[in-house]
């Protein structure tokens, strides 16, 4: 069971957030100006100043709506915002108001409109928000989900677990996954290298693995691949092929608390079937799946079922500007297969690079 964890690192801490996640929302930026929100005019929420209609001969009769100038002095208000020059404060005697113009003045008598300055009022109903983080936690442990890493999406990462099934023996593996190819708009391809017996004979035995993955509309996430295509040395693994998918479930705002629902669910030979079928060396396959839970923007709580018994952790990113993930994990919970419960941990650093 030693190589299962790298599924851990691989498959979910190592992808960075615009490619683990399918069509997630990240916080909206002004173009150009980062979180800082730019205001117009139109969108400012301003309040019009309205010229009512005046007595006298004249031809118009709707009220005229005009934004005051800033820097426009008293009484010189134009349509277009220009300056008028020269306009006297009241008609010659005998003449009547010029018909047409959006500020009518020179009646005897009157005194002449004075347009007010009214203050900018920015909309309360637009808020800034805060920087995404730069990876998302995983949404499974040690199974594959139906979401893969692109070109440009690269990741190291090391597991470590307590001890190996059926012994009194902890271990470690590392891993190096990289993406190719471009999953939402054709095929990805994610390979990832694993290194077992950490604390033995380092490097002497580990395997390829390959994963073919889309991502469809909806926020669907398809898979197929081989978990241990390419193998030398030995591990107890093996070969295990397998068909995944993933469907995203947006339940609130993703800065929000309990934002977000992830559900896999797949179908694999090798290790994904159950204990007792692969010591009977039965050629049968095995169901898997997981439901992660987005219950803060940088955790995630996860329930596995890995095709031989339960898996309960949760994954981590501790710091915003980093993309470092922490996933601790109990498994073999069910007792339906292993000898007892085991902790297992992966740490991963995942990171991209120019889209060539």
């Amino acid at each position: 069971m030693k190589c299962m964890i790298v599924q851990l690192l691989l498959l979910g801490i190592l992808l960075p957030v615009d490619v683990a996640q399918a069509g997630e929302v990240e916080p909206w930026q002004a173009e150009g100006f980062g979180n800082k929100l730019e205001f117009s005019a139109d969108g400012a929420d301003l309040d019009p100043v309205l010229f009512p209609p005046l007595e006298g001969d004249r031809t118009e009769t709707e009220v005229k709506v005009l934004f005051p100038e800033p820097d426009a002095g008293e009484g010189t208000v134009s349509p277009q915002g220009e300056i008028a020059q020269g306009d006297p404060a009241t008609a010659p005697e005998g003449t009547a108001p010029r018909p047409g113009t959006p500020l009518h003045r020179g009646i005897p008598g009157e005194q002449p409109f004075i347009p007010q300055r009214i203050p900018f009022r920015p909309r309360t109903d637009v808020t800034t928000q805060s920087n995404p983080y730069a990876a998302s936690p995983g949404i499974t442990v040690m199974t594959p989900s139906g979401y893969g890493a692109g070109w440009g999406s690269a990741g190291f990462g090391v597991g470590l677990q307590e001890r190996t099934r059926f012994t009194d023996s902890s271990d470690g593996v590392a891993g190096f996954g990289i993406g190719f190819g471009n999953p939402r708009e054709n095929i990805g391809l994610t390979v990832g290298v694993t290194v077992t017996d950490l604390w033995g004979d380092a490097f002497e035995d580990g395997s390829v693995s390959l994963k073919l993955h889309r991502q469809l509309p909806n926020d669907f996430g398809i898979a197929a691949g081989v978990q241990g295509a390419l193998t030398w040395g030995e591990t107890d693994g093996g070969t295990s092929g397998y068909g995944v998918v993933t469907k995203r479930f947006v339940l609130d705002d993703p800065e929000n608390l309990l934002s977000q629902l992830y559900v896999t669910l797949g179908v694999g030979g090798g290790q994904y079937r159950s204990e007792s079928d692969i010591e009977a060396g039965e050629g049968t396959v095995g169901l898997f799946g997981s439901v992660a839970l987005r219950v803060a923007p940088p955790v995630s709580a996860i329930a596995e079922w890995t095709g031989q018994d339960l898996t309960l952790g949760v994954s981590v990113v501790p710091f915003r500007n980093i993309p470092f993930v922490i996933s601790p994990a109990i498994t073999d919970i069910t007792g339906s297969a292993g000898d007892g419960t085991r902790f297992i941990l992966g740490i991963g650093y995942g990171f991209t690079f120019d889209r060539l």
